[in-house]
């Protein structure tokens, strides 16, 4: 043994004592070593001592060092992981823990004798290594390869045994040792083949596999390891449970609601495209999906509380588990039936292999009596009952989001239509989403090449018949669909997001027209224009900029664009609405309240909001001749702008009579077909040539 070997050992017990007053330290403050890492040191430091101390033994010894090395390198790898990181000894732990390659193979040690001529007859190397693998946590067997007259393998006989592997195996090592391990241990056999096993020999390489292995009663997980040792192998039991129940229960926590213990849309969707795919192989199997939706879920959830509200999804999840275990809806070919959550108060249920959409209705309409059942909570008696939309597989569907979709498109239909019912997905609802989504993809290209046009409809001053401005209306010239007017396409808009962009584009376009005319007829400059602005535009940031850089743009006066809103948009946040009215205000532009009378109409929010004209809907002008009462509403409406200092439009304006009441009430400004409808730009000419062009229609 060299000078240089010595120095190695001593470096060794050096890192391994270091490491363990590390340790210690780490304990008085207070910070708690896991108690399972003290026998895996204990023990791999025992063994790692005892490995390089065999080397310096007999040629036998030498034997047991590659024996142990190997054991270590499978079981405490991580422990001899943390010395090399801790100590830097990386330049010699290749030395430490050889290569997997033959022992004859590596230069820097002698060839060994062939370990079934030596390690039987050499008892106290045997019991030294027992003594080494005794504190080992996993079970370990030392198997030599038993061969034929032709020098093939036919069987492995047990040369060695720990304590471990004893209580693993339910067997005590003195009626194992010395048999053929094939033969007696069929669970060893199960493990791996004996082609598999002579694969390690031939090879070198490892074999590696996980059992639920139960003995006496008790079953546990274990990775089984075989190594080459010699003309033979090295096999370790390490007990896995620990680390299988905790991947058991990372796979429940991916694929589960944590609320109500439901399956969530990853797994629901994963169980759809099985079925899908079952479909697509067995014509005759039929499944369905029931869509869910609580009709007064926020209303519960708002009052109650959000405990009140978990409270009531966690009842609803229990009622839907217990209703289709007791279904009479056996699952002949499939899964079974899967109940999930989606999200907030949406649930979907996969009926599996169903008789036609007649089971899926029955179904429905079953869950429904139970689920309109009053719950108790908090001791508020609470109902809620639910809207179902049925989708069945006939429609030869693809994708589960496909299902999922038309699910929820058959749900909304039965909410719109009273609610607490269910409607079944038809290929009529199927074309009709079909023509949706077409639609949708060549809004989003209008979108992109600003496909659009403006029309626009003179306002009326009434006190002279003077042109005071225009209101203008956005136009979507369809491809084949021909001129699409605003109800037909911004509802869509204003449901896939598109709304601020086609805002701007009408905010910028109404402004680059306005200052054309402008510029045309010098005697029309105080002309105004009106451009609603749609709910999305109304918070978002863009808005204010946008307006600026238009204004800029086109050298429109800022008092000359008139910006419409509903009173709903007002009221839905008022702080943040007093916030851009305000900023909105400062630059100059004219803040109109559109269809007054309609919405909240709160007297007092009048005050709050900077608010320049109000605009009366034509509901009320059409009633005013019919309705006493209308008439009183619109005088009041006048007269309360008045003293506000605001001025009013009336919109809607068709007949004779309705303008002359509108004038005798001191209206302002009026609008509507009794002057003209919406007209192109190149039309508009007529209006600005003549300076009071409605004077005698006034």
């Amino acid at each position: 043994m060299s000078i240089i070997d010595i120095i190695r050992d001593v470096i060794l017990v050096a890192a391994a004592v270091l490491v363990l007053i590390v340790l210690r330290r780490v304990g008085t403050e207070k910070r708690r070593v896991p108690v399972g890492v003290w026998p895996f040191l204990v023990t791999g430091f025992s063994l790692l001592l005892m490995g390089r101390v065999l080397e310096t033994l007999t040629p036998e010894a030498l034997h047991l060092s590659v024996l142990v090395k190997a054991v270590l390198q499978e079981i405490f790898g991580f422990v001899l992981g943390f010395v090399t990181l801790s100590t830097g000894l990386i330049r010699w732990l290749p030395d430490l823990l050889p290569s997997r390659e033959p022992a004859e193979q590596q230069p820097s040690t002698p060839a060994p004798a062939p370990i079934e001529a030596n390690l039987p007859s050499e008892h106290s190397s045997q019991e030294l290594l027992a003594s080494i693998l005794k504190s080992s946590l996993a079970g370990v067997l030392v198997l030599r390869a038993v061969r034929d007259d032709i020098g093939d393998v036919v069987d492995f006989e047990c040369k060695l045994m720990n304590a471990t592997a004893e209580q693993i195996l339910g067997r005590p090592a003195s009626s194992f040792v010395g048999c053929c391990v094939l033969r007696e241990l069929p669970c060893l056999k199960a493990e791996i083949s004996l082609a598999e096993a002579v694969s390690v020999i031939d090879t070198g390489l490892p074999f590696k596999s996980e059992r639920h292995f139960t003995q006496g009663g008790n079953g546990a997980w274990y990775q089984f390891v075989a190594v080459k040792l010699g003309d033979g192998l090295a096999v370790t039991f390490a007990d896995i449970s620990a680390r299988k129940r905790a991947e058991a229960q990372l796979r429940h926590a991916a694929h589960h609601d944590t609320l109500t213990g439901l399956p969530n849309r990853a797994l629901f969707m994963e169980r759809l495209q099985q079925a899908i795919n079952r479909a697509k192989r067995f014509p005759e199997y039929e499944f369905a999906v029931l869509f869910l939706d609580f009709d007064r879920f926020k209303i519960i959830n708002d009052s109650l509380g959000h405990d009140a509200g978990d409270q009531l999804l966690t009842g609803i999840a229990d009622r839907l588990r217990g209703n289709l275990r007791s279904l009479d809806l056996p699952s002949r070919v499939g899964d079974g039936h899967l109940p999930a959550r989606l999200g907030g108060d949406e649930f979907v249920i996969l009926l599996d292999s169903i008789n036609g959409v007649r089971d899926a209705v029955r179904v429905a309409e079953r869950l429904q009596i139970e689920l309109s059942a009053p719950h108790t909570i908090d001791g508020h008696e609470v109902i809620s009952t639910a809207s179902i939309g049925i989708v069945t597989s006939n429609l030869g569907y693809e994708t589960p989001d496909d299902i999922i979709r038309d699910a929820d498109t058959a749900m909304y239909r039965a909410k719109t239509s009273g609610k607490a019912r269910h409607v079944v997905f038809d290929q009529k609802m199927h074309e009709e989403v079909v023509d949706r989504l077409d639609l949708e993809q060549q809004l989003r290209e209008a979108v992109e090449q600003c496909a659009f046009t403006l029309e626009f409809e003179p306002i009326v001053d009434l006190h002279d018949g003077g042109l005071a401005g225009f209101e203008a209306l956005i136009r979507w010239p369809h491809p084949t669909r021909g001129l699409l007017q605003p109800s037909e396409f911004v509802p869509l808009a204003e449901e896939i997001g598109l709304m601020v962009p086609i805002g701007a584009w009408v905010i910028s376009e109404a402004c680059r027209q306005l200052k054309e005319w402008h510029t045309a007829y010098p005697t029309q400059t105080n002309l105004a224009i009106s451009v609603n602005l749609a709910r999305q535009q109304m918070l978002h940031p863009d808005l204010i900029p946008t307006i600026e850089r238009v204004l800029a743009e086109t050298g429109v006066p800022a008092e000359r664009l008139r910006l419409e809103m509903v009173e709903d948009m007002l009221m839905d946040d008022q702080k943040a609405a007093q916030t851009v009215l305000g900023q909105l205000r400062t630059l100059g532009v004219k803040l109109v309240m559109d269809d007054f009378g309609t919405g909240h109409s709160s007297l007092s929010s009048l005050h709050r909001f900077p608010i320049d004209i109000l605009k009366i809907d034509r509901d009320f002008i059409g009633s005013v001749k019919k309705r006493r009462d209308y008439g009183a509403i619109v005088h009041a409406v006048v007269e309360l702008a008045h003293n506000l200092d605001m001025q009013v439009v009336a919109e809607g304006v068709e007949t004779e009579d309705q303008l002359a009441l509108l004038q005798a009430l001191d209206c302002d400004y009026a609008q509507g077909q009794r002057f003209s409808l919406a007209v192109p730009a190149d039309e508009v000419k007529r209006f600005l040539e003549t300076e009071h062009c409605f004077r005698h229609a006034a």
